[in-house]
């Protein structure tokens, strides 16, 4: 069966790291002299909804100590601009900590892709870091939180990063879940580890973090983000991601199918961007078939922005969506609507646009 190490995580993030490593069965997998990889979500949107940099030594410190010859973090961020992505890894002190450790980060974006072109479920052509297929291996180091795509971004969902800027929003025109299952067929981590010690709740930008205290590791990515999901009270079987996955054979979703090693804390029922949006601004009407997370992220964005000032009370965005007279629309998805509704174009549109817009009076908007 395949194994799954949970660990409880109090002070010492180094020592869960390794303990978790050895439950999972993975403290054997670093040769001597290797060069490691390590993948964490840093999106470059905000410190609360990365993985932490206390996990991220930890791997690098456990990576060291086994043997390992070099170790880069490698990251490929939304695609928000140099200065952002320096900005963000100002703000976590990225380079000289990771230097502490022994590391080096790296934006994959400023190195080489290898192509792929004329994959099942993907792009015509997708550019795969060069780093995260050549490493001599792998550790995908997501954090625990919630998607309004696809319900949860945990291990398998990670390896998005490893795209070229351009290739992301690819993914959402083809179909996002199958693109992913297909890219994780391409790119296969060694391990896994869940940053699940402080995750979030809400939505995957700006939600609200719940500590849980765990470190979830496994060389499978779906059966480690299986157990996640049930940390969180979500049955993994209602995930279509992980279903999607386990039947294309990159892993296995089914609890009672895994060796689960270590600590069971009671799971703790999580908010999902949908709930969150109704909570936060029950007045709004939201049409958003078939929009991706780019453009809900956006509009979460904007809501925010405009805060008291919001003036619609009704928005359309996603490419099967219909909206009501009167709605604002959002996104390019949405283009064959602009001539009849007010707008706001880009794909994804900014927050700031979308706040602007969603302050001004629909009678008042072009």
């Amino acid at each position: 069966m395949t194994r799954v190490g949970v660990v409880s995580v109090d002070d010492d993030t180094t020592e869960a790291m390794g303990l978790a490593m050895q439950r999972a069965g993975c403290d054997k997998s670093i040769a001597p002299g290797a060069r490691v990889v390590v993948k964490p979500n840093w999106n470059a949107c905000g410190i609360p909804g990365s993985t932490s940099m206390a996990v991220v030594e930890a791997a690098c410190r456990w990576a060291h100590d086994c043997g390992a010859r070099e170790v880069i973090v490698g990251e490929g961020p939304v695609p928000v601009g140099a200065e952002r992505v320096a900005a963000f890894l100002k703000e976590l002190d990225a380079v000289d900590r990771l230097k502490a450790v022994g590391a080096r980060f790296v934006c994959f974006d400023d190195h080489e892709h290898v192509l792929f072109r004329d994959q099942a479920d993907l792009p015509p052509e997708v550019g795969v870091a060069r780093l995260a297929l050549e490493a001599d291996l792998l550790i995908n180091l997501p954090l625990l939180k919630v998607h309004s795509c696809c319900m949860v971004t945990l291990a398998v969902k990670n390896l998005k990063g490893c795209l070229r800027p351009q290739d992301k929003m690819a993914f959402h025109r083809v179909g996002l879940l199958p693109a992913i299952v297909a890219l994780n067929r391409i790119v296969r981590p060694h391990i896994n580890v869940i940053d699940a010690v402080d995750a979030m709740q809400g939505d995957h930008n700006r939600g609200d973090l719940v500590h849980l205290g765990l470190l979830i590791a496994s060389a499978d990515p779906v059966a480690a983000d299986a157990v996640a999901c049930g940390q969180i009270g979500l049955p993994p079987t209602d995930v279509p991601l992980l279903r999607m996955a386990t039947k294309a054979g990159v892993g296995e979703h089914r609890l009672d199918k895994l060796d689960i090693v270590g600590e069971r804390p009671a799971p703790q029922r999580f908010e999902f961007p949908h709930e969150r949006l109704h909570r936060l601004y029950p007045d709004l009407e939201i049409h958003d078939e078939a929009a991706c997370s780019a453009c809900s992220a956006a509009l979460m964005d904007g809501l925010y922005i405009a805060g008291g000032g919001r003036k619609v009370r009704c928005v359309a965005m996603g490419k099967q969506a219909v909206p009501p007279p009167g709605a604002l629309v959002l996104g390019q998805c949405q283009r064959d609507n602009w001539s009849t509704h007010p707008h706001v174009p880009g794909c994804p549109p900014s927050g700031h646009a979308i706040a602007k817009a969603l302050c001004t009076p629909p009678d008042e908007a072009d």
